[in-house]
């Protein structure tokens, strides 16, 4: 019960949170390591200004911040629901080689492409 009501307040927290502050006006916490030594994007890379859009209910400003808001948001929250609800099979399933392989090299193709040239558009504004 006290895992369920921690996930909670945390879930809740996090949204409140980046309901109301805005990334893109002040800065929260250490800049991205990778883009401050390489100059090179990461997957992370405009991730909180993108939920803030998105919680905003932005959309294309969120897409321009990070693509990836759109697979993050559901994962977590299909591990949010089957911790919550105690759903096992929905764990199992999320947690499958399969998917886990899948959402891995997204990522990976994620971070490269949005560095290629001719792929700007994947780059945080």
């Amino acid at each position: 019960m006290l895992k369920k009501i921690t996930l909670t307040v945390t879930a809740l927290s996090i949204t409140v949170f980046y309901f109301y502050y805005n990334p893109a006006i002040s800065h929260f916490g250490p800049p991205c390591l990778v883009h401050k030594t390489t100059s090179l994007y990461c997957w992370g890379c405009g991730g909180q200004r993108a939920l803030h859009a998105l919680l905003h209910g932005h959309w294309r400003q969120a897409f321009r911040f990070n693509l990836l808001i759109f697979l993050v948001i559901p994962i977590l929250t299909i591990v949010f629901v089957s911790e919550i609800f105690d759903i096992p099979r929905l764990r199992r399933l999320l947690w499958h080689r399969y998917i886990v392989t899948f959402v891995g090299i997204v990522v990976i193709v994620f971070t490269i492409v949005r560095n290629l040239k001719g792929f700007e558009f994947l780059i945080p504004d």
